[in-house]
């Protein structure tokens, strides 16, 4: 969910909230750094992150994210069905991390309804956020 803009992200969660009972529990598996609110850790996590990426890709990186969309876009056979997404997608649009910040997600499922809001599991930037609705 860290494509989506702020606006929106907003909007899930409190749609979100709508369907959830209280007491419910609402987990994220995402990248979401904490640059905004503490940038040493955010470079710390970030560290952590390179780091495990060099061990797990010593012999090189496969495509990344945009990368593979390209890949899809110049292929003629799925021509079609790359702008059917276009059209149809917010995901199209993604240009990056839009709302990555842990602080969005934190103030936006609180503003939605949840109460405790935490990060369950962590390693560098990719975290499970865990929120509680109230």
């Amino acid at each position: 969910m860290h494509w989506l803009p702020e606006p929106r992200l907003r909007e899930v969660y409190r749609e979100l909230a709508t369907v959830l009972r209280p007491g419910a529990v609402f987990l994220n598996g995402d990248h979401l750094s904490v640059d905004d609110t503490s940038p040493a850790l955010g470079r710390l996590e970030r560290a952590v992150h390179e780091r495990q990426e060099a061990r797990r890709f010593e012999s090189g990186r496969p495509e990344d994210w945009r990368q593979w969309w390209e890949a899809i876009a110049a292929d003629p056979a799925l021509a079609e069905a790359e702008m059917l997404r276009a059209e149809r997608s917010e995901a199209a649009a993604h240009n990056g991390s839009e709302s990555g910040e842990l602080s969005t997600h934190t103030a936006a499922l609180r503003d939605a309804g949840f109460g405790e809001i935490g990060t369950l599991w962590q390693r560098g930037h990719d975290r499970l956020l865990c929120a509680i609705r109230l």
